[in-house]
């Protein structure tokens, strides 16, 4: 987030230009003040106006007209002007930029800067409050109508960049500080904010979209698209309560209004208010003269505490190696081995606080190298933690990353910005993503995908891309790829009634093998055709002798070029299975880990590749029933020199060694 503080003064030259403007006020509070009426309509009972809706409009010769009107909302009885329309200000043509907020605010805009001023239904109480030169940019003819203001006093803007942006004023303060909300804002050429986060974007086509933002989950619920032709009009504001009014090129004023919601529609469309805007300027309304009385943002999903979930585990740019994991209780751990050869010398921080935190969490090294731990608490919001500076042992302060989420992130890092994306399944089966952004994260911004169940699997994709595989509710698994901005239609691969977690594996070439466990417990797998999302779509079966209650796990061996098969069986032991010959599709009869070890364990292996004294390994990391957790490294076995000599040729079982982390504090 990037905080502006704002210049208090604005040049001596524009302060005597803003102490002229108000020279003239020619309405009294006597004669504002309206009779509201009863809504007419079960539509109109869907919203709710002031009974004032308060109009400005600047003329090109520089006086500002005060418009009131009763029913700019209403389905039957058609607006109305309850006085007449009246001067209540001179010499705004040093503005070209005019915004409307809330209950009577103005917002100024020049290439100077913007200034702040209020009607209080009779007077100009707030004169030229000054808000700094954040949005002096907004000045110039062709970004003024990318720049807008929501009924909650929210900034919108669109970038050059193409990014929208949501600006919160502190007027204790005088600070500004915003974040980016959306990328791809640059084919619009006009946005108008119409309530609360409710954005309405024309294309340079002339299409009308409507983008939906929720705050306190910090998502974009909704985004839909509309008919084309809305390049008629030069000027698009609105009262809030998903009004909208357009000026054409005529000079005729036109009414709309929407209603969202499961019987959406255009309750008002193109309806003649009257003629002659073309005489003004600019024309703004009053932000929030109108707001819908129902809400619909989706509800906060349960989130159960998960029992046994997995042990996350990455080895940073440095060596050192991070383990994080949540337990049966909704505590949170973190530990953090120095020394990658060292797993004794691990240190575990307990990280939840107040709060309790289910399922397996995010973990990534940020481009600013720190650990980054996303928690997803059981309220459905996640919690972000962030290492203090590389390789510290300290994080910082929880950061909230909101979601509102029925599943668990899943966080990599995208190969071609490096910059962190978040995955996330809401309580409808929708997939999300909250990218990282240049100044921070975009809000959540939510995918077309089947309806979906558990948690996604992110693994690598063609072209420094990432693939998205999930699973959805009749257990299909469905494939799409990431490529740091967004995300590609889904692709099936087949079959159904898959459960749990599919496990992602990675060829020279960008081709994917992908692991999965069928409705009966066997372990199926399926190989890309090419490079991207073309899976055959169909299933081979591993060992069909052999069934698992959980989800197999998959690495290929930086050893042998093998890929090798974990999973966890009904006995509370790890068993494996390695493939004969490398790139061969075949694998052997699923064997224990370590027969000799008698200890039992109860998540899915995390397996992972690790570099120690500048060799690449593999291991996997698991934790008993106490929750001791336990790094079983692998090594190659020796073998006969005719199997040494081509990697090709079937390989000896690894030899296997448990290593045992210290105890995390409670």
């Amino acid at each position: 987030m990037v905080t502006t503080v704002l210049e208090r003064r604005p040049g001596s030259g524009l302060r005597r230009k803003l102490g002229a403007i108000l020279l003239t006020a020619g309405l009294s509070a006597a004669t504002l003040t309206l009779t509201g009426t009863a809504p007419a309509s079960a539509e109109d009972a869907d919203i709710s106006c002031k009974p004032s809706q308060s109009v400005f409009a600047v003329k090109t010769t520089g006086e500002l007209i005060l418009y009131q009107f009763n029913d700019l909302s209403s389905t039957t009885a058609r607006p109305v002007q309850t006085v007449a329309p009246g001067q209540i200000g001179q010499g705004w043509t040093p503005f070209p930029k005019l915004l409307a907020g809330p209950d009577g605010w103005i917002y100024a805009t020049s290439t100077a800067g913007t200034w702040a001023y209020h009607w209080d239904g009779g007077k100009w109480d707030v004169q030229a409050k000054p808000l700094g030169t954040a949005f002096r940019s907004f000045a110039d003819p062709a970004r003024q109508d990318k720049l807008t203001m929501d009924s909650k006093g929210d900034f919108w803007a669109i970038l050059d960049d193409g990014v929208l942006r949501r600006y919160e004023y502190n007027a204790t303060t005088g600070a500004i500080t915003g974040k980016p909300m959306a990328t791809g804002f640059n084919v619009y050429n006009s946005i108008t904010a119409a309530g609360d986060g409710v954005i309405y974007a024309r294309s340079t086509t002339g299409v009308l979209h409507r983008y939906q933002f929720d705050k306190t989950s910090d998502r974009m619920v909704e985004h839909l698209q509309f008919g084309s032709g809305w390049n008629a009009y030069g000027t698009l504001f609105s009262v809030g309560g998903d009004t909208l009014l357009g000026i054409d090129g005529t000079g005729r004023l036109a009414q709309y209004r929407y209603r969202p919601g499961p019987n959406a529609a255009w309750l008002i469309s193109n309806h003649t208010i009257g003629g002659g805007w073309q005489q003004f300027s600019t024309v703004v309304g009053m932000s929030n003269a109108c707001n819908l009385t129902a809400s619909f943002v989706p509800p906060a999903p349960a989130v159960p505490i998960e029992n046994n979930s997995q042990i996350a585990v990455l080895q940073t740019t440095t060596g050192r190696i991070e383990y994080t994991y949540t337990d049966n209780i909704g505590q949170a751990q973190w530990g953090h081995q120095p020394d990658p050869t060292d797993f004794g010398g691990t240190a575990w921080t307990p990280i939840n606080g107040p709060d309790a935190f289910t399922g397996t969490p995010g973990l990534v090294q940020g481009a600013d190298n720190k650990v980054d731990i996303t928690l997803h608490n059981i309220n459905s919001r996640f919690a972000a933690r962030i290492q203090t500076a590389q390789d510290s042992t300290l994080l910082g302060a929880p950061v909230d990353r909101a979601g509102l989420m029925a599943s668990s992130a899943v966080s990599a890092k995208n190969p071609s910005t490096n910059k962190i994306v978040l995955f996330a399944v809401d309580g409808s089966g929708g997939l999300w993503a909250k990218a990282e952004n240049t100044g921070g994260y975009l809000a959540w911004q939510k995918f077309p995908s089947p309806v979906l169940s558990g948690v996604p699997s992110v693994g690598p994709g063609a072209g420094n891309t990432l693939t998205v595989i999930a699973r959805d509710t009749a257990g299909t698994y469905w494939a799409a790829n990431w490529n740091g901005t967004t995300l590609s239609a889904f692709s099936s691969l087949g079959g159904s009634g898959f459960t749990g977690k599919a496990s992602i594996v990675r060829y020279p070439g960008d081709l994917l093998r992908v692991f999965a466990r069928d409705a009966n417990g066997h372990v199926q797998t399926q190989k890309q055709t090419a490079a991207g999302t073309a899976f055959p779509g169909t299933w081979e079966t591993v060992a069909p002798e052999q069934t698992w209650p959980g989800s197999p796990q998959a690495i290929m061996s930086p050893s042998t070029g093998l890929i090798e098969i974990l999973a966890l069986g009904a006995d509370g032991k790890n068993y494996f299975a390695q493939e004969i010959a490398q790139g061969s599709g075949t694998w052997g009869q699923f064997k224990v880990v370590m027969p000799e070890v008698s200890e039992q364990y109860t998540p899915d292996p995390t397996p992972f590749i690790y570099t120690a004294g500048g060799v690449q390994k593999w291991a996997f990391v698991t934790h008993t029933q106490d929750f001791q957790v336990r790094v079983i490294t692998a090594s190659a076995a020796e073998t006969a020199a005719a199997a040494r000599s081509s990697l090709t040729t079937t390989t000896a079982d690894p030899v296997f060694t448990s290593n045992a982390l210290p105890a995390a504090p409670k």
